[in-house]
C-alpha cells in the first residue's frame, strides 16, 4: 500500500487500510502485512503488532505485523499527532507529548484488559517515532517503558 506524498496526512492511508481490513475479515481471514520498518507506527496505530525477524523486500527492511487481539478495540489516528482508542464502552483521545526522546501520554484509568491491549501498540508507535521511552500517566501514577528500536521491538 502506498499513498502519494501530496495526499499524505489526509487519512487516505488510514481509509485504505481500514477498507482492506474489513474486506479481509469479511472473508474470515486474519489481517497480516509486511510493513516497512519505518512505517510500523502507522500500522500499530491501526492495531497491528510486529512479529518475527526483519526481512528485506526490494532493499528495504520490513517486518511482519498481525492485527491481533480483541477486535472490539481499535487504535486509530485522529490526525497527524493524536490517536483515538475505542472499546465498546470507552472512547479516549490520546494526545502524545514529546520531549527529548520521551513520549508522554496521559490516560484516564483503564481496565487491566484495556491496558494490556493498548500498551504494546503505544510502545510500537513511540519506538517508530524514534523515542527511547514511553511514559504512561494514569491517575495512580506513571509507568516508564524503555523502548528498543523498531527492528528489535
Amino acid at each position: 500500500m502506498a499513498v502519494l506524498a501530496p495526499h499524505r496526512q489526509h487519512n487516505v492511508g488510514s481509509k485504505l487500510l481500514r477498507a482492506a481490513i474489513t474486506r479481509i475479515q469479511d472473508t474470515g481471514h486474519e489481517p497480516t502485512l509486511g510493513a516497512q520498518v519505518s512505517a510500523m507506527g502507522f500500522y500499530a496505530n491501526h492495531g497491528f503488532l510486529p512479529e518475527g525477524p526483519i526481512f528485506d523486500d526490494a532493499g528495504i527492511p520490513h517486518r511482519q505485523m498481525r492485527l491481533a487481539g480483541d477486535q472490539s478495540k481499535t487504535l486509530m489516528p485522529l490526525d497527524a499527532e493524536s490517536l483515538r482508542f475505542d472499546t465498546p464502552s470507552l472512547l479516549v483521545a490520546i494526545e502524545p507529548q514529546i520531549d527529548q526522546g520521551c513520549m508522554r501520554i496521559n490516560l484516564l484509568r483503564l481496565s487491566s484488559d484495556e491496558a494490556a491491549w493498548l500498551t504494546p501498540r503505544l510502545c510500537c508507535v513511540a519506538a517508530t517515532h524514534g523515542m527511547h521511552t514511553l511514559i504512561l500517566e494514569i491517575p495512580e501514577g506513571e509507568t516508564h517503558f524503555p523502548l528498543q528500536p523498531p527492528e528489535l521491538f
